[in-house]
């Protein structure tokens, strides 16, 4: 019998030891003992100061200059506010906080001033910023919408609409309708 022959055989008896007291553990350990743990006490949480905070579209309150694009400058001036003056709203800008979407064009800011003292802001469409859209004596229509956009891309899911409407060789007309 060699070194390597007799070494061979104290590995394997070492592991045969070692695999009948692993054996011989799993058969006579103790059973596992069952436990009543579970979540059933009654505890709550509670807090405050945490509110919710759904964005309404800015309510359009009027347009004052509905005309033809044939005349140029000012086609559509249009009054509006936010539905509060209290936060979020007291903390807005038009500039920052609104955008227009101009016959299905990507939404953008469109000039306006204010507030006044009414909180009252007044946004105008100009020829320039519509043109290509108003051609002249056939007559066209298109729809913009307005919604508050606030923060880091939160917006209102509902929009306000402004439509402009100019029948062949006729005045046109403007109407809006509001969202909530």
């Amino acid at each position: 019998m060699s070194r390597r022959d007799g070494a061979r055989r104290t590995f394997t008896g070492i592991l045969a030891l070692f695999g009948v007291l692993l054996l011989g553990l799993m058969l006579w350990a103790p059973p596992l003992q069952k436990t009543d743990a579970s979540y059933t006490d009654a505890e709550f949480a509670g807090g405050s100061g945490v509110n919710a905070v759904r964005l309404v579209p800015p309510q359009i309150t009027g347009v004052s200059t509905c005309r033809s694009a044939l005349l140029g400058g000012n086609i559509m001036v249009v009054t509006w506010k936010w539905t509060a003056q209290t936060a979020p709203y007291s903390g807005f800008t038009a500039a920052a906080d609104t955008e227009w979407q101009i016959a299905g064009t990507a939404w953008q800011a469109v000039p306006t001033t204010g507030p006044d003292a009414n909180g009252t802001y007044t946004t105008t469409f100009t020829s320039s910023l519509l043109s290509g859209l108003l051609g002249g004596l056939l007559g066209e229509t298109f729809s913009s919408n307005v919604r508050t956009k606030a923060w880091t891309g939160w917006v209102s899911p509902t929009v306000s609409t402004l439509t402009y409407t100019k029948p062949i060789l006729s005045t046109p007309t403007c109407t809006f309708a509001n969202g909530s």
